[in-house]
């Protein structure tokens, strides 16, 4: 290439640059001019005209029990707008009275209401009017055919809202333990598995128009929302169904304060049902708590079991044993000790102790035993699994209550009251949990409310039995307080109990409360397990503050609603419904 030529090629490139840099020079001075000196004209158009991002909330995926039967569901509703300025005058002025007399079967409004009220909006050039809400998808798609709205949203100026609005199809059977999914409170299954349920969110373009209404840029979502994945709980709503029913009437009829009911299976830990009732000032019952989780108490009697098997496993009983009581009085420190039995001379073996629910053979077994080291006691306790969360996966479970001998405030007549029940605050789902692994051979399970995660019909997650203890005590220990459980249906407090279609073992709780206010009150329990050879449920059923005129003992208030509960499952067992039919005609278990 000459010299010439390369200098006319450098020439160009030269003033191709100097185009070039005077070009973005000028854009730069025309940015800062629209920034500095248009910026607050723009800014007030912007704000004027603005439009935002909004959210779009995913569709919540649904809660099932185990037989699938829907327990939560989200279901789409509606809400009805309309742009008055859009329709053509020929549109409008021949289909506004069917349009106001279609409206007018939707609203409170009368037709002629309507009418005025629409030409109003559209004489004074309004773009948005709120027509109603919460339709259901058949109401929404008989609305936007009425007159003028079924020319759509540009000719007919019809606009529509969808939000998914969550129902509860058992009401409030299962209100504390489905829960409730609001924005600023959540419990239950819905806050347990919200990550779950909730889907992941879309979005669309809304418009300002005037004041705080704004409307849709678009009649499209410009990120569509992904349903949640749906969750299927380990209620089998037939259990549910009659436990609600039974703990239901007792409440009733002893005009108690609340209640709890709940049925565990076995060898998984799951709940197949979960009843909690309190009492409304009106006299009604409604799941105020999750009494069962949340709520711990002073347990009474059916701590004993754990005492009793505290003490076998640490060597300090007999089966044989027999312990002499003068009467149904004993003093002990500064406390006196009294048994339901009458006043008169009477030996127990540690069965029969336990059977007739002696507080006397209780205090004195803790006292000789473990005086010199409460903290033996205590430790066996732990090793039984009581004082331990069971880690239930919905929020809330209460932390249990097992005084510490290290404690400053420990005083030594702890020691007696523990054995018996109070003084420690266990929740009913944290006494059940141990009563479970007793009739599991040793094996404690944590308490599970889900069976399995869903999308649509794909299983993404099932939920196995989670062992907490493969072993709470030893084998002959277990069998041991087994039996003296079933004695103390057989012929002990809960004779009352003894069906004869099939067979119960539990222990009966009567615990006083509210002693110190100088007006006692009770709370009667029944914790156990069913059928006694080969267990197939564990159950509590605990009630609070029934009235005291009708009745508060522990095998009649709480005792009677475990009996019936358990009589009615076993008949859906298939192995025992020809049992159970044979044994109604013949009369003989």
């Amino acid at each position: 290439m000459s010299e010439k030529l390369l200098k006319k090629v450098d020439n160009r490139a030269l003033a191709l640059y100097a185009v070039l840099l005077l070009a973005a020079v000028g854009i730069a001075m025309k940015l800062f001019y629209i920034q500095l000196i248009e910026g607050n004209h723009y800014r007030q158009l912007a704000r004027r005209y603005s439009i935002k991002t909004v959210h779009i909330p995913a569709q919540r995926g649904n809660i099932y029990s185990s037989d699938d039967k829907l327990l939560a569901i989200s279901v789409p509703k509606y809400a009805v707008f309309f742009d008055p300025v859009a329709p053509s005058k020929k549109v409008f002025r021949s289909e506004i009275d069917g349009l106001a007399r279609g409206l007018a079967s939707f609203t409170s409004l009368t037709a002629a209401q309507w009418k005025k009220k629409l030409v109003s909006a559209r004489n004074k050039g309004r773009r948005y009017v709120p027509i109603t809400k919460n339709l259901s998808f058949k109401q929404y798609d008989r609305i936007r055919q009425l007159p003028v709205f079924r020319h759509g949203r540009f000719k007919g100026g019809f606009m529509a809202q969808m939000q998914t609005v969550r129902e509860y199809p058992f009401g409030g059977m299962l209100r504390r333990t489905v829960g409730r999914a609001g924005k600023r409170i959540k419990y239950g299954l819905e806050a347990a598995f919200d990550k779950y349920l909730s889907g992941k969110p879309g979005e669309r373009l809304m418009q300002k128009i005037s004041g705080k209404a704004w409307k849709p840029v678009n009649d499209f979502n410009e990120k569509e929302p992904v349903q949640g994945k749906d969750v299927v709980s380990s209620i089998d709503m037939r259990f549910q169904d009659l436990a609600y029913g039974e703990l239901l009437q007792q409440l009733n009829k002893y005009k108690a304060d609340h209640g709890t009911v709940v049925v565990m299976e076995v060898q998984t830990g799951k709940i197949r049902a979960m009843v909690n009732l309190g009492r409304t000032d009106e006299g009604k019952y409604f799941e105020k708590r999750n009494y069962a989780v949340a709520e711990r108490y002073e347990p009474g009697s059916v701590f004993k079991t754990f005492t009793f098997l505290t003490l076998l496993e640490d060597g300090k009983i007999k089966t044989s044993d027999s312990y002499h009581l003068d009467g149904n009085k004993w003093k002990y420190l500064d406390r006196t000790i009294t048994d339901a039995h009458e006043n008169k001379p009477v030996d127990y073996t540690p069965e029969e102790a336990l059977a007739h629910s002696s507080n006397i053979v209780t205090v004195q077994l803790a006292d000789r035993f473990y005086r010199d080291s409460p903290s033996a006691f205590t430790r066996g306790l732990a090793r039984l699994g009581v004082g331990r969360k069971t880690g239930i996966r919905i929020p809330g479970e209460a932390e249990p209550l097992v005084p510490d001998p290290a404690d400053k405030n420990w005083k030594g007549y702890k020691l007696g009251m523990m054995a018996f029940g109070y003084g420690v605050e266990l929740t009913p789902l944290q006494i059940l949990t141990v009563y479970n692994a007793i009739a599991n051979k040793g094996v404690m399970v944590q308490p599970c409310l889900v069976d399995e995660i869903r999308e649509g019909s794909q299983s993404i997650k099932k939920f196995k039995p989670e062992i907490i203890d493969r072993s709470i005590a030893s084998k002959q220990n277990l069998d041991t307080i087994r039996k003296f459980l079933r004695s103390v249906v057989t012929y002990g407090t809960a004779v009352n109990l003894n069906s004869p279609y099939l067979q119960i073992a539990g222990k009966t709780g009567t615990t006083q409360t509210d002693y110190w206010t100088g007006n006692t009150q009770y709370i009667a329990s029944f914790a156990g397990f069913f059928p006694y050879e080969n267990p197939k449920y564990s159950m509590i059923v605990v009630i609070h503050k029934p009235d005291k005129s009708i009745g508060y003992y522990g095998n009649t208030v709480a005792g009677t609603v475990f009996r019936k509960i358990a009589e009615q499952i076993n008949g859906m067992m298939p192995d025992t419904i020809h049992l159970a039919q044979l044994t109604r005609q013949t009369g003989q278990p």
